[in-house]
Parts: C-alpha cells; sequence; structure tokens
C-alpha cells in the first residue's frame, strides 16, 4: 500500500482535491455524500467536498481542519492510504504525525494565490522528515484561466524555493481539484500540458517502490523456537518476499546462509509481506533482534543521527534504543533543537514535549537500521527508560 501525506496552505484545496480524488476512482460511499449534504443544509451553507473529511463537529463550524484523516481507495489494482494533514499553523503537530506515516507527500500550491507561509513551512518539514518522494500540485488552475504561464511562474518559483532547501520534486502537475482536471481524468483546459495526472504519477510510484521492494526481503526475528531438532525464526515479513532455497544474510551477526523450509503455520515455497512466518535456514544460530534479509546494502552501525520527536521532557543521557525487535542500551545527545515556528536550528541540550530535535545516538553494540523513507521498518525508533517511551524519532 502507497501511504500519501497531502500538505499545504490552508484553503489551497487540500481536501477538495483529496475527495475529488476519492469521487473520480468511484470510492466515495453515497451515504456519506448524502450525510454531509444535510449536515451543509443544517449548517447553511453549499455542499463542498472538503466537509467530507471534516468529520469533527467542530471542524465544520470553524472550516478547517485540525486532525489528520486517513482514507483508503485502490485503483487499477494497487491500493493508496490518504492522509490528510492540517494546514493551520497551530496544527503543525498533527501535521507531523501524518507526514511520519508517509511514502509520498503532495505539496499543493494555489495559482491564484501562489507559494505562502505554510507552503515554505511544510515543504522545510518534509525536508526535515526526510521524505524524498515529493509531487508538486498547482491547483485551482480554473481560476487563472488555465493559463500556461501562470503555470510556469508559480512552477518557477516553488521549484526555486524547494531547490534551496535540496529537495527536487518527483513532479509538477498543473490540476483543478473542484473539476477534476489533471487528477484522475487529463485536463481539455490545458492541452499545453503533456505531462501525466495525478493517479498515473502515483502508479508511476506505486511500481517503482514495488519493484524495489521485491528485491530487499527483510524479517526481524521476534522469538526463536525449535521443531524436530531444527531451529525455527519467527517474525513478520516487513518487507518483500522469499523462496525456499534463496540466500539470505542474517545480521548484524554478518553470516550468510539458505532458507530451508518456510512455515505458515504449514510448509510453503514462498511468503510475502506482511506475513508471519517461521522460517528454517541451512546453517547457524541466531537469536531476537537481529534481521534475516536479501538485502545486500544493509549494514550495521553504532552511531546514528536521527530526528527525535519529544513525548516527555527529554534530557541527554542512557536510553535504550529500540527498533523493530532490536532493543540496545545507548547514548543519546542533542545536537539542536528545530523550533517549530521560526523553522530555526536552536543550540539545546534538553526538549519539552513536542518538541523536534536533531541527536546523535551512540549505541552499545551493532544494530540494523536504514534510512525511514527506504526501509521505514528499519528507520524508525523509539527511546526508551525503564520501559517507558520517552521519544520517538527517524532516521535519515
Amino acid at each position: 500500500m502507497l501511504n500519501l501525506v497531502f500538505v499545504g496552505h490552508i484553503d489551497h484545496g487540500k481536501s477538495t482535491l483529496i475527495c475529488r480524488l476519492l469521487y473520480d476512482t468511484n470510492s466515495l460511499p453515497q451515504e456519506k455524500i448524502e450525510e454531509v449534504k444535510r449536515t451543509c443544509e443544517q449548517l447553511g451553507r453549499k455542499f463542498e467536498f472538503a466537509y467530507i473529511l471534516d468529520a469533527l463537529e467542530e471542524e465544520r463550524e470553524k472550516q478547517i481542519t485540525i486532525d489528520t484523516t486517513q482514507i483508503f481507495f485502490s485503483w487499477d489494482g494497487k491500493d493508496y492510504c490518504i492522509i490528510d494533514a492540517p494546514g493551520h499553523k497551530e496544527f503543525i503537530k498533527n501535521m507531523l504525525t501524518g507526514a511520519t506515516q508517509s511514502d509520498v507527500a503532495i505539496l499543493i500550491v494555489s495559482a491564484k494565490e501562489g507559494m505562502e507561509e505554510q507552503t515554505k513551512r511544510h515543504a522545510f518539514l518534509l525536508k526535515l522528515l526526510g521524505i524524498e518522494k515529493i509531487i508538486v500540485v498547482v491547483n485551482k488552475m480554473d481560476l487563472v484561466n488555465y493559463e500556461n504561464s501562470v503555470f510556469e511562474k508559480t512552477k518557477e518559483d516553488i521549484l526555486s524555493y524547494l531547490s534551496s532547501l535540496g529537495i527536487t520534486p518527483y513532479s509538477v502537475i498543473p490540476i483543478s481539484a473542484i473539476k477534476g482536471e489533471n487528477v484522475v481524468k487529463n485536463s481539455e483546459h490545458m492541452p499545453w500540458y503533456k505531462g501525466k495526472s495525478l493517479i498515473e504519477v502515483l502508479s508511476e510510484i506505486e511500481k517503482e517502490m514495488e519493484i524495489k521492494e521485491n528485491q530487499e526481503f527483510i524479517l526481524p526475528i521476534q522469538d526463536v523456537y525449535e521443531k524436530n531438532g531444527k531451529k525455527v525464526y519467527v517474525g513478520n515479513i516487513a518487507v518483500g518476499e522469499v523462496h525456499v532455497g534463496e540466500k539470505v544474510r542474517v545480521l548484524p551477526s554478518e553470516k550468510e546462509t539458505k532458507v530451508e523450509k518456510i512455515l505458515i503455520p504449514e510448509e510453503t515455497e514462498k511468503a510475502r509481506a506482511p506475513k508471519a512466518i517461521g522460517i528454517v535456514l541451512e546453517s547457524g544460530t541466531f537469536s531476537r533482534g537481529e534481521i534475516i534479509t536479501k538485502n545486500k546494502d544493509l549494514k550495521t552501525t553504532t552511531i546514528i543521527k536521527a530526528n527525535i520527536f519529544a513525548i516527555s521532557n527529554f534530557e541527554e543521557g542512557e536510553y535504550d534504543f529500540c527498533c523493530s525487535t532490536q532493543k540496545i542500551p545507548c547514548n543519546v545527545k542533542i545536537e539542536e533543537k528545530i523550533d517549530i515556528d521560526s523553522l530555526e536550528a536552536i543550540k539545546e541540550n534538553k526538549l519539552k514535549n513536542g518538541d523536534i530535535g536533531r541527536v546523535i545516538i551512540t549505541l552499545e553494540k551493532p544494530c540494523v537500521v536504514s534510512n525511514f523513507y527506504k526501509i521505514p521498518e528499519l528507520g524508525k525508533f523509539t527511546l526508551e527508560k525503564n520501559s517507558e517511551v520517552i521519544a520517538g524519532g527517524i532516521l535519515l
């Protein structure tokens, strides 16, 4: 499943775009549309797609999105999860929650208003979080008479700003969310645009990620049992697919072996994510926390640079680093705190609940980790003290 987060300045059309995408892929239940129509009538407002996502009464009354909303849809046999993130400055924390769950970010910019404060703030946060696949959509083209010159100017401005952050977007698409142009269907009003629609670009990214996933295969060992004198390594396949007879590596032991049997719970020739399986290897003895993989690029490390989100007051010192099934004592040093309002980096050795910080983590023994947006299962972690979670983080 491809997870998508929609971000951008308030009133640039996030919720409208999401609902147009759902509507044009036949993913909106008729009863939900009727419910929103009744609610709009009660509030004395005209029907708008955006209200479908604003499920809370408070949101409908204030006409702002205050929480992240997840909606699932399918297209061309592929599954997608949409995460709608708030645009208001005071709801940045919810936006961060949505973004850390996502594979792809859709950054929405209004052709009429151009880049605004939250456009830049959200772009910076996407960079901070390490999201690599960013699609820019220039919305409300219908309000500027579908002028190519307006699109090109907006595109130039956003590309210039993103470049200053070190971001190269995957694609820049002119759309009209309210009219459904270049969302799922190509626009007749913008013949000058020769690129793909939003859904076509998403399908392209999904195929790229599926090909990569099939090559990796990652199974964190959760437990070890014995059956008929053989060790059975049990866990959930985090990524990819495995077949009996294939060569695998076990980290951090740095041992190579072959897959002798796969159990789910009966014997089978192959298995793929997200199945829970038991796996018997031809040689070696391993333990909980080790990683069985076909990925040749995975490495171990004892030094980690990461961004963390403080769940309670956080100070430098000793913690347990917990990533997948790995749990390793560590020392954490805070490099700086990121001010969410100004986006400035501030030298600090303490974080308050809700703060974001850049840290260096020194582990007592090697750990298998990855960039969060390459392998999320090995790129997200918690820092614990006395079995209490103090902070969560992602590796970049």
